[in-house]
């Protein structure tokens, strides 16, 4: 595990907001590199930006499932230029990413052309969160993890009461940014997760991260009841299915790069029921005064 961090910043760590632990929320996982600190072996791999989202860009091919699993509803098939950018995460701001990435899919993928969608400001939406109006704080020999967070209550307020502002281009001046409500699920059931997230677009999800976590490849995950005290990651659902013995599954987009699961992507299976599901309920554009 790479997220070795003890700066929790004292509220109880757990899911959307919840009270599970201690551990922090925004852990790197090591993206399938055994033995290696992707905190000083990210040069080759971290920051490969591919190419800016393109309007017509194709949906991905149709995985097929060696285990006779299929999938019913796929966000990447119906809008692939917003999902196609897989992130390597260098610090532990996966919290930020998925609360970011929803918050702009939802706003874009009624937008029509790609000229009239608008990318967030994640990076500093992260920093104003862990430092307020300080902003970001130098610091040495940083790892990475100082980004956890304790819960994502905060994050949360902070897309509610501040929103997050547009990505700055360098050409003009960040003029508006995006507020948004999300709401935490207790009880959330596999079925429910479904409904809810062909409603209202990707879903998040806080995982305990694991060993088999970090080094799932193709096969499924089944996430197991939250451990106090463990460190925890933020993923993002964006597709379901039925496995052959219809039991429905998801697909998750991770923040690890392209080398984790199958080109960033990776299999889960929820049982029962789960109290680390939130979604974006509603979102609020506003345009910031000159």
């Amino acid at each position: 595990m790479d997220s070795d961090s003890e700066d929790v910043d004292g509220v109880g760590c757990g899911g959307a907001g919840g009270g599970i632990g201690a551990g922090g929320i925004g852990a790197g996982g090591n993206r399938g590199k055994k033995g290696l600190n992707p905190y000083k072996h990210v040069a080759a791999d971290i920051r490969k930006e591919r190419p800016p989202p393109q309007d017509d860009l194709p949906p991905p091919p149709l995985r097929v499932f060696a285990d006779g699993s299929q999938l019913l509803f796929d966000w990447r098939r119906i809008h692939p230029s917003l999902l196609s950018r897989i992130v390597c995460q260098i610090t532990d701001i996966c919290w930020a990413l998925v609360l970011g990435g929803i918050l702009q899919f939802v706003f874009n993928k009624d937008r029509g052309h790609i000229s009239r969608h608008k990318e967030l400001d994640i990076e500093g939406f992260s920093k104003k969160v862990k430092f307020g109006d300080k902003g970001y704080e130098h610091r040495n020999n940083v790892g990475g993890s100082y980004m956890a967070v304790g819960s994502l209550k905060s994050a949360m307020n902070h897309v509610l009461s501040e929103g997050i502002e547009k990505k700055n281009d360098k050409k003009k001046e960040k003029t508006f940014k995006l507020k948004g409500s999300f709401r935490s699920v207790n009880g959330a059931t596999p079925q429910y997760i479904t409904e809810l997230m062909e409603a209202k677009g990707p879903v998040g999800l806080t995982l305990d991260l694991t060993t088999p976590l970090s080094y799932l490849g193709d096969g499924i995950y089944r996430v197991p009841k939250p451990i106090e005290g463990i460190k925890r990651h933020v993923v993002m659902i964006v597709a379901h299915g039925l496995t052959l013995t219809e039991e429905i599954f998801f697909e998750v987009q991770n923040t690890w790069g392209t080398d984790w699961g199958v080109n960033g992507h990776g299999r889960i299976i929820i049982t029962g029921s789960t109290d680390d599901v939130f979604y974006l309920d509603e979102i609020i554009e506003k345009k910031k005064k000159k």
